[in-house]
C-alpha cells in the first residue's frame, strides 16, 4: 500500500520539469532562429553592372527584414525569460505552451523571407503579422497560466498589445500592405501604456 502511494507520488513529481532545462532549450532555439535569418541573406555569384546593383538593392531589403526579425526574436527571448522567472514549476500544460512558443519562434525566418520578397503584397505583411502576433499571444497565455497557477498572489499580466497589433495588421494588409507594416510601430507605445496600467492596478490592489 505504501509502495503504491510512493510510486504515485513519484509519478506526480515526474510531471514537473526543471525550469533551467526549459530556459536552456529556449536559448538554443533562439540562437538557431537568428542564424537562419542570416543564412537567407544571399547575393548570387557572377553578377556585374546593373545586375549586381539590383542584387545589392535586394540585399538591402533582406537586411532590413533581418534586423526587424532579429529585434523581434530578441524581445521574445527577453520576455520569455521574464515570464518563466515567475514560474514556480513547469507542469504539462505550461510545457506544451512553451513547445508551441518555440515552434513559432523557429518559424519566424520563413515569414521574414516572405516579407522581404512580397512586402508589397498582402501575403508578406499578413503572414508576418500572423506569426508574430500568434507567438506573442502564446507567450501571454503562458504568463496568465503562471499567474493563475501560482500559490502566491501575483499581478495579472498586462494587456498583450504586441499580439493585438500584429494580428490586427493581418486584416489591414488585405487593403494596404504598407499601412500594415507601419502599424507595427504602434505596438511599442501600446505595450508601454499596458505595462504602466498593469503596474498602477497592481499597486492599487495592494493592502
Amino acid at each position: 500500500m505504501d509502495m503504491g502511494h510512493g510510486q504515485a507520488a513519484a509519478s506526480s513529481e515526474r510531471t514537473y520539469l526543471p525550469k533551467h532545462r526549459i530556459l536552456a532549450l529556449t536559448d538554443g532555439v533562439v540562437a538557431i532562429a537568428m542564424t537562419l535569418l542570416v543564412l537567407d541573406i544571399d547575393v548570387p555569384d557572377g553578377l556585374r553592372g546593373q545586375a549586381l546593383r539590383d542584387a545589392l538593392d535586394d540585399v538591402q531589403s533582406q537586411v532590413g527584414t533581418f534586423l526587424l526579425s532579429a529585434v523581434v526574436i530578441a524581445l521574445f527571448w527577453r520576455a520569455h525569460h521574464s515570464v518563466l522567472h515567475d514560474a514556480e514549476r513547469i507542469d504539462g500544460s505550461l510545457f506544451w505552451c512553451n513547445v508551441a512558443f518555440l515552434a513559432l519562434v523557429s518559424l519566424i525566418p520563413f515569414p521574414t523571407r516572405v516579407l522581404a520578397d512580397y512586402g508589397h503584397q498582402p501575403l508578406g505583411p499578413g503572414l508576418y503579422g500572423a506569426v508574430i502576433g500568434t507567438t506573442a499571444l502564446v507567450l501571454y497565455v503562458m504568463a496568465v497560466r503562471i499567474a493563475l497557477g501560482s500559490e502566491r498572489r501575483k499581478p495579472f499580466p498586462p494587456f498583450p498589445a504586441q499580439a493585438f497589433v500584429f494580428l490586427l495588421s493581418v486584416g489591414i494588409a488585405q487593403f494596404s500592405p504598407l499601412t500594415a507594416v507601419y502599424s507595427w510601430i504602434a505596438s511599442v507605445p501600446l505595450s508601454v501604456l499596458a505595462d504602466r496600467h498593469a503596474t498602477r492596478t497592481s499597486r492599487a490592489s495592494r493592502p
